[in-house]
């Protein structure tokens, strides 16, 4: 497998002086890295997951970037179901896969949640904001939130922890993400079929 291993390792290199100076703000910049990007789900949560673990260690790393990451999703979630209601369900019902995700979501509580939660390329925001609409009691989601983290947050916690051995044995590194990308295929095959079986129960409802 033919990579350009020295342009990944100049930029592994820029990475680890990055790290080394990020690393020395200390706990409070690794929580609330992760917790913002609950909240602006443009910035890429692997990024910083992969920052922390090289930063802290694969144990600290992987605890403050979950720890951020379920603060952030649990205060969007707060945020939405206070205040956004009124403002937010009827930009949700003009999509046709949003307004099922959000029947299931209602039907279902913890199942969705956490499915959607696991996936490591889901944007949090979409799914606090439809459990925050769907006016999920707070111990369901908190429960979901909890588990559904503590499994993706690992998955990129593992992966970025693994960098520098991914550039020397490629393979490793593909078969990883061909195990990542399995997992976020069945989930999305999941979905879809969920999203038919509410088309159907709307089409027998009219």
């Amino acid at each position: 497998m033919n990579l350009d291993v020295s342009a990944i390792e100049q930029q592994y290199t820029q990475l680890l002086n990055f790290v080394e100076q990020f690393a020395q703000y200390g706990p409070f910049a690794a929580i609330l890295l992760t917790m913002i990007e609950s909240l602006f789900p443009p910035l890429p949560l692997v990024v910083f997951v992969t920052v922390n673990v090289i930063s802290f260690g694969l144990g600290w790393g992987y605890l403050y970037s979950f720890l951020g990451t379920f603060i952030g999703s649990y205060l969007m979630f707060l945020i939405i179901s206070k205040y956004g209601r009124s403002r937010f369900e009827h930009m949700v019902h003009r999509s046709r896969r949003f307004d099922n995700l959000l029947h299931w979501i209602k039907e279902q509580g913890f199942v969705p949640i956490f499915v959607l939660l696991t996936f490591p390329f889901t944007p949090s925001i979409v799914v606090c904001g439809l459990a925050g609409l769907a006016g999920v009691k707070r111990d369901e989601y908190v429960t979901a939130l909890f588990f559904g983290k503590l499994i993706m947050v690992f998955s990129l916690s593992y992966i970025g922890y693994n960098l520098a051995a991914f550039l020397h044995q490629p393979v490793k590194s593909v078969l990883l993400i061909a195990v990542t990308l399995s997992f976020s295929f069945i989930g999305k095959r999941l979905v879809a079929w969920y999203e038919k079986k509410i088309e159907i129960r709307k089409l027998k409802k009219l």
